[in-house]
């Protein structure tokens, strides 16, 4: 049987697109008042913290066993890398050229779904799926074709980091549906963070410069607190909703938007320019991402 379009998850995944697409911009703006790791080190844990009354929950409820921590040990493993590899790349590259290249994670996200899932199997077969991919993918090159500034600046160090960074993101996206599929959204991602959270702190005191967290100007710190309530509890919350009611292959590709999200924050906030070609790009990309969304019906 097919599915109907599930309008709570899309929302959802929109919601992981806009909010991912805004990231690279404030990760941009820390770099010149604090390292990676403990722009992590203060990120990860306070959105860890936000999901304690959740685990707390889960905890006096029954459901949070050893078992399902272990679940969580690959989402976590992934994560932990790819966090790391993300937080860094804006010390190298610019925050558009980052969130582009990022975006190298759909093709392994497609790949390794399609190889696991039964269900995202059948897309294959399913025409406005690959549409949807086909435009996502050409609005995607549009945007980097089209963008006059992006490689100014980009080092070697800067392109390997954000590939690895894709391939990570990649394997966490496909791992939270196959290990946490049947933990609520609230509690998979309350374990992941709490997790992660922990190795990013050791992570800051062993190689990063934690005394910066006391030095930043007020503003900044709140900034910070707020770049990882969007970019990580919210969104994260929302993407493990989206993937386990959507699959990995759909919200993947529909997060190629993200692009077009980050340049127009960009544009805002940094007074970067879109060429004629990019916003050509952007319409394909939100047409794409409407194909994608409407692919779920043809999902048995």
């Amino acid at each position: 049987m097919n599915r109907k379009i599930d309008s709570t998850a899309t929302i959802a995944l929109i919601g992981t697109v806009f909010f991912w697409g805004l990231v690279p911009l404030f990760l941009k703006y820390f770099t010149d008042y604090v390292d990676g790791w403990t722009t992590n080190a203060i990120r990860y844990p306070f959105s860890a913290l936000l999901y304690l009354p959740w685990l707390w929950i889960a905890y006096r409820r029954g459901k949070l066993t050893k078992q399902t921590w272990k679940l969580a040990f690959l989402p976590v493993f992934f994560n932990l890398i790819g966090q790391t590899l993300w937080a860094w790349t804006p010390y190298f590259i610019d925050p558009g050229l980052m969130s582009f290249l990022s975006r190298l994670s759909v093709l392994w996200a497609v790949l390794i779904s399609f190889l696991l899932f039964k269900d995202e199997r059948t897309l294959t077969q399913s025409t406005h799926f690959w549409l949807g991919l086909s435009l996502v993918v050409i609005g995607f090159g549009g945007m980097i074709l089209g963008d006059n500034y992006t490689f100014k600046g980009t080092t070697a160090t800067g392109i390997g980091m954000i590939f690895l960074c894709s391939l990570f993101v990649a394997g966490y996206q496909v791992f939270v549906r196959r290990n946490l599929r049947n933990v609520d959204s609230l509690t998979a991602f309350g374990m992941v963070s709490s997790l992660t959270s922990i190795g990013l702190i050791g992570a800051a005191l062993s190689l990063g410069r934690p005394v910066q967290a006391f030095q930043l100007p007020l503003t900044v710190f709140l900034l910070i607190l707020i770049s990882g309530f969007f970019g990580i509890a919210l969104s994260h919350f929302l993407l493990y909703f989206a993937i386990k009611r959507l699959g990995v292959a759909i919200c993947s590709s529909t997060n190629l938007t993200g692009a077009f999200v980050a340049a127009l924050g960009s544009r805002l906030i940094f007074r970067e320019t879109l060429t004629q070609l990019q916003w050509l790009a952007g319409i394909l990309l939100i047409t794409g991402s409407m194909m994608l969304i409407r692919s779920q019906k043809d999902m048995k």
